[in-house]
């Protein structure tokens, strides 16, 4: 039985077994990392790790979706640099963040299994990081069309991007580094190109000035 926190513990208590597991799990990868490793490195007795969640697959969903909710309110703030290149700006993020995880051992599925665990285990949890992306890309959606573009979102198509690209990242290891890096910048841009169309809205400026 796990310890009685305050509120106010309740809170500490969470955010350091957050912070611990996203940098135990990007050291060691996720079948490395054990309960008591999470633990020990938060500083809480081991029991304490029940109070919140149930087992450790419970507390790795619970880790993905806080890191996509932090990544997606991130790029939020940079919704202004994608108004010379909307298309371009996107096929970038997917390029930079897939780039970035392949060096993380915590999403590289020959080490620990993270593809099977994302995508077999934990329906509620892929639904939930569908949902964050899919409200990102509608955000950014109408942030074009208030800037003077014509918008149209192939949501349902870019998140099946994305869960592309995971599988391809998450496999990189299979690959010679120099090939990958261009294999996946040319799919990020080709594929971002299918889903998403964005364009000058002329007729619609036109009609403004008049």
């Amino acid at each position: 039985m796990g310890k009685a926190f305050t509120d106010g513990e309740r809170a500490a208590a969470r955010e350091k077994l957050r912070r611990s597991g996203l940098k135990l799990f990007a050291d060691k990868g996720v079948k490395g990392v054990s309960i008591r490793d999470l633990t020990a490195a938060a500083g809480i007795a081991q029991g304490g790790f029940y109070t919140f969640y149930k087992d450790k697959d419970d507390f790795l969903a619970d880790l993905i979706a806080l890191r996509v909710k932090e990544k997606l309110a991130v790029l939020s703030g940079r919704n202004s640099e994608s108004l010379s290149d909307p298309v371009g700006f996107i096929s970038g993020i997917f390029y930079s963040e897939g780039m970035h995880l392949k060096e993380n051992k915590a999403f590289d599925n020959i080490i620990s299994g993270s593809l099977s665990f994302l995508y077999e285990n934990r329906a509620d949890i892929h639904q939930r990081v569908g949902r964050a992306y899919a409200d990102y890309l509608n955000e950014l959606a109408e942030f074009w069309k208030r800037n003077g573009y014509k918008a149209s979102v192939d949501t349902e198509g870019l998140l099946n991007l994305i869960r592309a690209a995971g599988i391809l990242f998450s496999n990189a290891a299979l690959l010679d580094d120099h090939y990958f890096a261009v294999i996946f910048r040319r799919f990020c841009e080709a594929e971002t190109d299918m889903f998403l169309k964005v364009e000058k809205d002329d007729a619609g400026m036109e009609k403004t000035a008049l």
